[in-house]
């Protein structure tokens, strides 16, 4: 059974500790064995944006994190892939100074579709008359299941993909018609109104992805609204707020559809973790870095009260009309807190990644946060390691 130490951070109220760092350098290798250049320059192994989503599995202190679609954004027909990683504290917390996080490679595995075709980061691999048979994939969030997979998020159907450790695709599950589009393309432009009317936005589909320790369900999140929930405006801009969150049932079709609200149409959902039944921790964010990063944070989302909105064809911009309910929210969180030392000229534009880290020695549970550095020469991965003071809960 997967262990989720953090359930009881609904209760923290003070901001969790910073009390380990790691940075794997930008030209680092990975264990795929691609040896030949994905661009000239490029090695295709490079071990980059494996930060855009990772999570913790069962043997203690073992890892699993996914790159997303490779470099140029989707320009290459980079082979998508999962990493298994050992992390753990190279050395004892000392002082007020964060301790070093140790990242060890121990495997990569390249993912493949049940009929063991390379699953590629292609924007052109798209299938235009059934999308789920597809080749393309940008993987964006995983998850483990206690049956000893993964799942895995697809911004680009979007999809959630069960797969075997080895990294084979088991199932494809298909979400609700609202969340796709009708005429997928190669190029976000082509993807938008006045040729797309309802679904995931462009490169803005599901983001985050959660799991009940039973593994009987799963939360999807997009980075964005919905096009149909009035999430741009006649130019496109985006100025929606109501992000519809998928909870699919694992084990039979049923699905549900919740509301969370952004704080700010300019933000987008990066990643989500279960706590605890119908909470989840999201982490929201800009889209800019280094000094104009001014916001990513985690808040705890409790959907216990939320109102079902499945039935409702499209949501208003902003606020919501009377009878629908959201999410309720409560900061958890603050990466920009000036007392963490995060903020400034050496913060990463795409924190992506949160899921429960390694435990302390003392006792405190820890959130581990990663950044996807979308294999940028000169670009390291970040990990930050957080405790969570127990007296607290």
């Amino acid at each position: 059974m997967l262990h989720w130490p953090l359930i009881a951070i609904c209760s923290v109220a003070q901001p969790p500790q910073l009390v380990a760092t790691a940075e794997i350098a930008w030209d680092a290798r990975d264990r795929s064995g691609l040896e030949s250049p994905i661009l000239p320059g490029v090695p295709h192994d490079l071990l980059g944006s494996f930060g855009s989503g990772i999570c913790r599995l069962e043997e203690p202190n073992l890892f699993a994190a996914v790159a997303d679609r490779g470099p140029l954004d989707g320009a290459t027909t980079y082979r998508c892939r999962v990493h298994v990683l050992r992390i753990t504290l190279a050395e004892p917390l000392a002082g007020g100074s964060p301790a070093r996080l140790r990242v060890e490679l121990v495997e990569t595995r390249l993912l493949a579709d049940e009929a063991l075709r390379p699953c590629i980061g292609f924007s052109q691999a798209y299938a235009p008359d059934d999308q789920s048979r597809s080749a393309r994939l940008d993987p964006e969030a995983v998850a483990a299941t206690p049956a000893g997979t993964l799942l895995i998020a697809d911004e680009y159907g979007p999809f959630i993909d069960e797969y075997s450790m080895l990294g084979a695709r088991l199932r494809r599950i298909l979400p609700p018609p609202a969340f796709r589009i009708a005429s997928p393309d190669g190029a976000p432009e082509f993807e938008l109104p006045p040729h797309n009317t309802s679904g995931r936005q462009p490169n803005r589909g599901f983001e985050a992805l959660a799991v009940s320790p039973d593994g009987s369900t799963a939360w999807a999140l997009p980075q964005s609204p919905l096009i149909q929930d009035n999430a741009l405006d006649a130019s496109n801009k985006r100025v929606g707020i109501n992000v519809r969150v998928l909870e699919q049932d694992l084990k039979s079709p049923g699905t549900r559809e919740r509301v969370y609200q952004l704080h700010s149409p300019k933000h987008g959902i990066s990643e989500a973790l279960w706590v605890a039944p119908a909470k989840l921790l999201v982490l929201e964010r800009d889209g800019h870095a280094a000094h104009e990063a001014t916001f990513r944070r985690v808040y705890l989302a409790d959907f216990a009260g939320a109102t079902d909105v499945s039935t409702i064809a499209a949501l208003p911009s902003t606020d919501l009309p009377p009878g629908i309910v959201p999410a309720k929210t409560r900061l958890v969180l603050d990466l920009c807190d000036p007392a963490y030392g995060l903020a400034g000229a050496a913060m990463p534009e795409k924190i992506e990644g949160l899921c429960f880290g390694p435990d302390l020695s003392d006792g405190r549970p820890t959130l581990l946060v990663s950044t996807d550095n979308d294999l940028r020469p000169g670009e390291p991965t970040r990990l930050w390691l957080f405790a969570c003071d127990p007296t607290q809960f």
